[in-house]
């Protein structure tokens, strides 16, 4: 019964959600024939389930969130026009209100909403400049270092994308992940033709498990026992300890006991 209430409580949270995205859009495109499209089109957006923006986080946030509608659009066929509207509705806080107030200066009345120039002017807010240069410097200081060498293909993959002239060559994307690892590694990897990424990849994974396995079959498979003789200790006798001579002033060595009187 519980999940069956719960079910029911996100479908009418659906409906109330396609409901107002409906009045939006009512709202702010006029209520013609062409709304009504878009009206089916923001519900059957909103189904899918895109992440919302609220401009909280890294910086990263802004490049990321373009990305994940960019999926949705897809499956959809949306056209460049089509796919403003949907977006915008899922900017949150203070992004929705500052959406409200550059609306009109980026698409004066009369213009068509163009999704080219809306991401532009979007990471021109979110992702400035200065961010961006930012992370092209982390892609072009990434080392592996402590990382294993998944790790570091999954950074080399997520920080390439701020600095797309550098990679968009193979051979240049190649031979900056070959550069990249640990200098055992690399070392092992250099002399390999670096024109395929995805085989250089494959075969620093083989070789950095090749770096695990081999010391642990390597080493003596017996240990000596240990000689207490080599370490000039003496072995005890019953219950009895060593104790040392005692030295008196006539030069007789005397042994002094350890029971007592």
């Amino acid at each position: 019964m519980g999940r069956q209430t719960r079910e029911r409580a996100v479908a009418i949270a659906q409906a109330a959600e396609a409901a107002i995205a409906a009045q939006w859009v009512n709202v702010n495109q006029g209520n013609d024939n062409g709304n009504r499209q878009m009206h089916q089109l923001v519900e059957q957006f909103l189904k899918l389930k895109p992440a919302k923006f609220t401009r909280k986080g890294d910086p990263e946030a802004a490049p990321r969130w373009i990305e994940d509608p960019e999926k949705a659009f897809e499956v959809l066929g949306c056209t460049e026009e089509e796919k403003v509207t949907p977006a915008v509705y899922r900017l949150q806080d203070t992004a929705d209100d500052w959406w409200k107030a550059a609306k009109g200066r980026v698409f004066p009345e009369g213009t068509t909403p163009n999704w080219t120039i809306f991401t532009k002017v979007f990471n021109g807010k979110y992702f400035s400049e200065t961010a961006q240069g930012q992370k092209m410097l982390e892609f072009q200081q990434l080392r592996q270092n402590h990382m294993t060498i998944d790790q570091y293909e999954a950074e080399f993959s997520r920080l390439s994308r701020y600095a797309p002239r550098m990679v968009e060559n193979p051979l240049d994307r190649a031979r900056r992940f070959r550069d990249g690892p640990r200098p055992e590694l690399r070392s092992r990897l250099i002399s390999l033709n670096p024109r395929d990424y995805d085989k250089l990849y494959e075969r620093g994974q083989m070789v950095e498990r090749d770096m695990k396995e081999r010391p642990a079959t390597s080493g003596s498979r017996f240990m000596p026992a240990r000689d207490n003789r080599r370490f000039g200790k003496r072995p005890m006798m019953g219950n009895r300890r060593f104790v040392p001579l005692v030295r008196r002033n006539n030069g007789k060595p005397v042994y002094q006991s350890n029971q007592n009187c």
